[in-house]
């Protein structure tokens, strides 16, 4: 191979690998934004959500932290109520229509600059 060929090479890869993870700092912003943020268990908490046996002889609530639950019978009025639908928001207010033909040039623009990056690499290539 020539030595071209190794930077045309080593251009791509820091190329997918820019894309790449531009990708996942995307992804993990939205999901933050429409889930909250993303924390991982710090080591106390794990240890609250453990279960632990209870010693032979005693019931398992007398054992367990926090309060015991009741039983269904005990509960009729929750276990009869159902959860509120949220409402529908409406299709066709203004903020809809603007946010629809934003994500329309976006995808527009993404297409095309994909195909701009596609004709250099085609250009360099011989």
């Amino acid at each position: 191979m020539r030595g071209n060929a190794f930077v045309k090479v080593g251009a791509v890869g820091v190329a997918m690998a820019f894309c790449i993870f531009f990708g996942v700092s995307l992804a993990t912003q939205g999901t933050e934004r429409i889930h909250g943020p993303l924390t991982k268990p710090q080591a106390g908490e794990a240890k609250q959500h453990a279960y632990a046996a209870a010693p032979a002889g005693k019931p398992a609530g007398a054992n367990a932290a926090g309060p015991v639950p009741k039983p269904q019978a005990q509960r009729p009025a929750e276990a009869k109520t159902k959860p509120a639908m949220p409402e529908d928001p409406a299709a066709d207010t203004g903020i809809n229509r603007v946010g629809n033909k934003t994500g329309e040039l976006l995808q527009i623009a993404a297409y095309h600059g994909i195909r701009l990056v596609v004709s250099l690499f085609e250009a360099l290539s011989p």
